[in-house]
């Protein structure tokens, strides 16, 4: 406010006083200008803030935010200078003007944010359709498991035969044959749930390669009372963020324990996970460590929505190079 009332004053020509004296200042225009002055550092200040807080600001945010009130300042030097002017429509002219650059910063304000959740929630939409598509696929292919170690008892007469008519070397090469497809086909999770068995066994089909040692615990009923992309989501992300962080660990000690359970209406998680280097936060929240900022860092942010849609609670904890993730949503059962 001091530096207002400074251009102001120096804007109007009230430059030569005494601070040990009394002075007087009655320039309307100067007492006008203070006020937009005051407004422009206003704008200038409230984008500071928001930059800190990690918003983007567009350059075109900072030309509107000196340009329209000097404009409004400058029309002002204009209106002043009629001679045949009134009061009443000097006034008008300075709400008026007011009132223009009230509403055009509203509505920027507006478009703005609502720009943000727009891009947020499509994005959150893509995710959504993407793992509905990748727990369709591992569906398919935990049928095509299942159908496998039901024709086993087949494969074992078919290999009994060969070594009853002293066939050993294509009888080592079909066992050798299988031992291979069973290991690419392992079945992390047979609960019962098509979506969470889905997910689970389809995200972690390439643990084998990775030398991942996965430990898992997975006791749920086939029905839960959760919209299925919210249950995609949720587990998803937790799963994708927890393979990412495992590809930068050595081998020898990449560890993934996954442990879901249902109980007295509550779906309870633990995933946990070993990692290397180091977390970083802002804010309470774990920032994204991928070069591309701006198109990552979302994973946490939405597996906390989903949270707080059902009333739950999510804890993050990170010690000795072990990262993990506790979260409890409540599910009352349908009538």
């Amino acid at each position: 406010m001091a530096a207002a009332e400074i251009i102001a004053a120096a804007m109007t020509g009230y430059i030569n006083f005494s601070v040990f004296s009394q002075g007087e200042f009655r320039d309307t225009f100067g007492l006008i200008a203070t006020r937009i002055v005051s407004y422009c550092e206003t704008l200038l200040l409230e984008n500071i803030k928001l930059t800190r807080k990690g918003r983007n600001i567009s350059w075109i945010s900072w030309l509107a935010s000196i340009v329209i009130p000097i404009s409004t300042l400058i029309l002002e030097v204009i209106i002043a200078n009629q001679t045949n002017l009134t009061k009443v429509e000097a006034v008008g002219s300075v709400l008026l003007l007011f009132a223009v650059n009230i509403i055009a910063f509203y509505l920027y304000d507006s478009l703005a944010e609502n720009y943000i959740k727009r891009s947020k929630l499509a994005l959150l939409q893509k995710e959504k359709e993407l793992y509905s598509r990748q727990c369709e696929i591992m569906q398919s292919s935990t049928e095509d498991l299942q159908a496998f170690r039901h024709d086993m008892s087949n494969q074992l007469i078919i290999l009994n035969h060969l070594l009853e008519e002293g066939k050993d070397e294509e009888a080592r090469r079909q066992l050798d044959q299988l031992s291979h497809f069973i290991k690419g086909k392992v079945i992390y999770s047979t609960s019962g749930n098509t979506i969470i068995d889905g997910l689970v066994n389809y995200k972690l089909q390439s643990v084998a390669s990775e030398n991942i040692k996965v430990e898992t615990e997975i006791v749920v009923p086939k029905q839960l009372n959760i919209d299925i992309a919210d249950l995609v989501t949720l587990l998803g992300n937790l799963l994708d963020n927890a393979l990412e962080a495992l590809k930068k660990v050595d081998r020898e000690q990449r560890i993934l324990t996954i442990k879901i359970v249902f109980s007295q209406e509550r779906l309870i998680g633990r995933i946990t996970n070993t990692y290397c280097g180091e977390i970083h936060q802002k804010d309470d929240k774990i920032l994204t460590s991928k070069k591309e900022k701006q198109k990552h860092g979302y994973g946490l942010s939405n597996v906390e929505k989903i949270i707080k849609k059902y009333n739950g609670y999510m804890e993050i904890d990170y010690a000795n190079w072990e990262f993990r993730v506790d979260f409890i949503i409540y599910l009352p059962q349908k009538n």
